[in-house]
């Protein structure tokens, strides 16, 4: 049911198709509007056009359109192999081409392989040819190759399209044939006639609602593009239409049945006001918050990565007779105020601790400054806590960190 309601908000119930192919030198525009009505699907109106203008007449503008390329710009050729990578199949049906110039499609069946490819210049010219006449496109094909899509609906082994002749075989395309002959015959596709001529902008206008994943093209990210923008554009029409009819439904309700309420209106801005007061006392401590957490980084980021390694060698080294109370790693200058910068002692470390013994005390200040990371050791504080114990303070100077 929500993937009915999404298909339908974005495409509607109609579905369009259009072929642009050459007829003796001729450009042709052959298409189908196909309506979807719960689970059935109905041909809509077929139709043809001379140029773009005229096509206007058929497809509304924003409608979503599904495009065949099917002009003699586009080249198919049919190979033989045991690969169905897109790319190597384009390399054997076109071994002189510079691909990065081309968009190519490809569908595989076994060891048969049909390769379409065009220029990339000559399709972005084309859809922004169409663009600049207001037309929404949101996929695109190259060739007869799209024909596959029908396939699985049909019985007999032979189709003519606009400007070729399909052989099928076991449910598999054998052949395409280029063939311009004119000739006008209908087919039956599940139930519906289409005409031959209307055959590949069906399957166009078809693919839309079945997704057929046999086809493999090189421009899979240009047509999400399209339809990206496509989705956006619907989206924003839908949602501002809804917005208006809830709008408009919701201001007649009120108009109707709800003057009485006035009193209870204004007690509710109020209380909106109250709230919005609220929403600012909590974005403005959202900020606080903010700058204390960053205050904190900054904190953070102050200590080097060598910290660890600094106290790991203090502690290993510490004599048994000397008790650390505090080791601080570049301890602040000032205490940390509001929307003050934090200030610490680059390259700084100071302990405090007791001694039990003072020639051990000595012993480890020598220590301390023997050692290659230390630059200078300075005893800030020594006193007597005790007859046995000493309390010290000590700053040590180390090299720079941050070189």
């Amino acid at each position: 049911m929500v993937e009915k309601l999404i298909t339908y908000l974005k495409f509607g119930n109609r579905f369009y198709g259009v072929e642009q192919t050459q007829i003796n030198g001729k450009t042709c525009f052959y298409g189908v509007t196909l309506k979807k009505t719960k689970q059935q699907l109905d041909i809509n109106t077929s139709f043809e056009a001379e140029n773009l203008e005229t096509l206007k007449e058929h497809v509304p503008k924003g409608a979503p359109l599904s495009l065949v390329i099917n002009t003699n710009s586009v080249l198919t050729k049919w190979v033989e192999g045991n690969s169905n990578e897109s790319l190597k199949l384009v390399h054997m049906a076109f071994p002189n081409i510079k691909v990065e110039d081309f968009y190519y499609e490809t569908i595989s069946q076994g060891k048969n392989h049909f390769v379409s490819i065009c220029r990339k210049t000559y399709v972005e010219d084309l859809l922004n040819s169409y663009l600049s006449q207001g037309f929404v496109i949101i996929d695109f094909t190259l060739g007869n190759l799209i024909s596959t899509t029908l396939v699985p609906f049909i019985d007999i082994e032979s189709i003519k399209t606009s400007n070729a002749s399909i052989i099928i075989k076991d449910k598999n395309i054998t052949k395409i044939s280029f063939d311009e002959t004119h000739f006008e015959s209908g087919y039956d596709i599940n139930g519906l006639n289409v005409k031959n001529t209307a055959l590949l902008s069906f399957a166009s206008a078809l693919n839309l609602i079945v997704k057929s994943q046999i086809i493999q093209s090189s421009f899979d990210d240009k047509k999400n593009e399209l339809g990206t923008i496509y989705n956006q554009k619907r989206f924003a029409s839908q949602f501002l239409k809804m917005g208006l009819s809830v709008l408009f439904a919701i201001l007649l309700i009120n108009f109707l049945f709800f003057n009485h309420y006035y009193n209870e209106v204004n007690t509710l801005k109020e209380t909106a006001q109250v709230i919005e007061t609220s929403k600012t006392k909590m974005i403005n401590l959202n900020e606080n918050v903010k700058k204390t957490e960053k205050m904190v980084n900054d904190v953070l980021k102050s200590s080097s990565s060598k910290s660890s390694f600094y106290v790991n060698a203090i502690i290993t080294d510490l004599p048994e007779h000397i008790l650390l109370k505090e080791l601080n790693f570049q301890p602040l200058v000032k205490k940390i105020k509001d929307n003050k910068a934090i200030e610490n002692n680059k390259n700084t470390i100071v302990m405090s601790g007791q001694t039990y013994k003072r020639i051990f005390f000595s012993e480890w200040i020598s220590q301390l400054e023997a050692k290659s990371w230390i630059n200078s050791v300075s005893i800030l504080s020594f006193e007597d806590h005790s007859k046995t114990a000493s309390n010290f303070i000590i700053k040590l100077n180390i090299h720079d960190t941050e070189n």
